[in-house]
């Protein structure tokens, strides 16, 4: 027989707080739908839903057991209970002169003031499960309730600081999938706890699978090995997947459950991340030796487990076109870890934002190993100026939060990229949470450009022909861009392919680099020049022509470039 899993770390949490006095009022979010170990009288290990979990539990110790949704209405684990119900609630509004109750009441505005009967008498022993608490008391301005409304989030809040619930033997459990759907004023409740049921870690992947029939589905992977690639997963998705390849009779490979992995977590943060499969790597990036020299000693110490050396988070800042997102996902290819990518997850509905920001947390945090790119990161996150009621405040004091975790230094790495990394938050850009920060710059040699317009044409596969003037080439594109550089290499294949030839000539080199018109808002390139080695955590990274500046004359430059610029280097 399997060992029994150990009661889960929340489970576990909540009946410690309970029993010491601290809370008697708990909201349950995170990973609330998914299923939970039961370990029957005979020993059995079964996997229950969260509901009878619960019910379960509490029906050890308790007189009355009640559980409560706006669609269901009020519901027993047992007649007796709702007998028992029935008669507690009955005895409190008689002797309060009050009329009692008949039918059992559905509408939240009935159903609360009945349940706070129940549980702030201090004689009853009972407990209350109320689920997708956010129908009943959602975030939102006070403002924009109905008078039901606040009379429901009163109710609830009431419980909270209630001498008779903080007294007596009763427990009240909220349960939500996401907190930030929940009204503020309710969770900010003094006597709530808060307690996030996370995704189900390595080991309880595996001894979920180890009770799960596996007849009629080949598996090419141990329980084990299973476990370990189903990172990010629910049990209820992970059993999805046995379910899927039962129904297709399609063997359980390792590219079946990623390409299943892959749907499930983008269908779960509906289009909030996406997942990035590079396919290329640190040999594909033409120059940038130092740039590349860095990240790949990053890489190593992230396969080598050597923790401490791994950054909690990178910046990569430069003007567009230096390749920083190109650069981030050969870095994805060498570490080996999992990248997503940032999607647009802000919303104009109030508190789906963070809703939605928390939510690819908890996808990354459950990955184990995860790489997280936020392209952009000036505009997908700002300094909390924008008249946008505080939502991007919030966020940046939840990233921040996040990345201050230490548990997540060398498993969870988030690199943020932009040009305007004086729009960032500037408490959020410290060491601790940003390490490294990388400055990008247009290829500054002959070397480098020649060395890029190469790696272009391996990369799109383009045939060229022999002894063709590089080094020309390379003189000629001096101040252009990587992205410029590109466009100059697919420009020359063009020019070829409508002439009916495979191979790219150096005529057609000379031709692209004719046509091609590099940017020409300089003033701004070189305003973000300066901002990248403003923004550098090291001096070995920057160009020899930038790297003995002091930081007085690079503030003064920025200075008088911000001047030259007027409002368009504040926007």
């Amino acid at each position: 027989m399997n060992p029994a899993p150990p009661r889960p770390a929340w489970a576990e949490a909540l009946r410690e707080r309970y029993l010491a006095g601290e809370a008697s009022v708990f909201l349950l979010h995170g990973n609330v739908r998914d299923v939970q170990p039961w370990v029957e009288a005979d020993g059995t290990l079964r996997y229950v839903a969260l509901r009878v979990f619960l019910e379960r539990t509490f029906a050890r110790t308790k007189d009355v057991v009640v559980y409560y949704n706006l669609a269901e209405g009020l519901e027993f684990p047992a007649a007796s209970h709702k007998t028992a119900f029935v008669k507690a609630v009955n005895n409190v509004r008689t002797m309060s002169g009050r009329e009692a109750i008949g039918e059992l009441p559905r509408a939240p505005g009935a159903v609360l003031p009945v349940l706070e009967d129940l549980v702030t008498t201090e004689a009853h022993n009972a407990a209350v499960i109320l689920d997708y608490v956010e129908t009943i008391a959602p975030n939102g301005d006070l403002a924009f309730m109905g008078d039901g409304e606040k009379a429901n989030l009163v109710t609830l809040m009431r419980l909270g600081s209630d001498p008779g619930l903080q007294g007596g033997n009763s427990v009240v459990v909220f349960v939500t999938e996401q907190i930030a759907d929940v009204s503020r004023r309710l969770v900010a409740s003094g006597n709530l706890a808060a307690l996030e049921i996370p995704l189900p870690d390595e080991a309880s992947r595996a001894a979920f699978l180890r009770v799960q029939d596996r007849r009629d589905v080949p598996c090419e992977l141990t329980d084990e090995q299973l476990g370990k690639l189903t990172a990010g997963l629910s049990l209820t998705q992970v059993r999805g997947i046995l379910r899927t390849a039962r129904q297709a009779k399609e063997a359980i490979t390792f590219r079946t459950v990623s390409r299943r992995k892959k749907a499930i977590i983008e269908q779960e943060c509906h289009g909030l991340v996406e997942f990035v499969d590079p396919e290329h790597s640190f040999a594909d990036v033409g120059g940038n030796e130092g740039i590349k020299e860095v990240l790949t000693r990053v890489a190593d110490s992230i396969k080598a487990g050597r923790r401490t050396a791994v950054p909690m988070g990178a910046i990569f800042v430069g003007p567009m076109g230096t390749g920083k997102t190109f650069i981030a996902e050969a870095f994805a290819a060498s570490s080996g870890l999992t990248c997503l990518k940032f999607k647009n997850f802000r919303e104009k509905w109030v508190g789906s934002t963070e809703g939605n920001l928390e939510r690819i947390l908890r996808v990354v945090d459950g990955l184990g190993y995860a790489l997280l790119i936020i392209d952009e990161a000036d505009r997908s996150l700002s300094s909390g100026t924008d008249g946008d009621g505080g939502t991007s405040s919030r966020v940046i004091a939840r990233l921040k939060e996040f990345m201050s975790d230490t548990r997540h230094r060398g498993r969870v790495l988030i690199v943020m990229m932009t040009n305007r990394p004086d729009k960032l938050d500037t408490d959020l850009k410290r060491p601790g949470r940003f390490d490294l920060k990388i400055p990008f710059f247009f290829p500054e040699t002959d070397l480098e450009r020649k060395a890029i317009g190469q790696a272009i044409g391996r990369r799109a596969k383009l045939t060229f022909k022999k002894k063709l003037a590089w080094d020309d080439f390379a003189a000629r594109t001096k101040g252009y861009s990587a992205a410029e550089i590109e466009a100059v290499v697919l420009a020359a294949a063009n020019f070829a392919a409508w002439e009916d030839r495979a191979d790219i000539g150096q005529a057609d080199l000379d031709k692209a680099i004719d046509d091609v018109v590099p940017s020409r808002d300089t003033r701004m390139l070189e305003y973000m020049e300066m901002l990248a080695v403003f923004e550098s955590s090291s001096r070995r990274m920057l160009p020899p022509r930038f790297a003995d500046l002091a930081t007085d004359e690079v503030l003064a430059r920025l200075d008088a470039l911000k001047g030259r610029l007027g409002h368009r280097a504040a926007t």
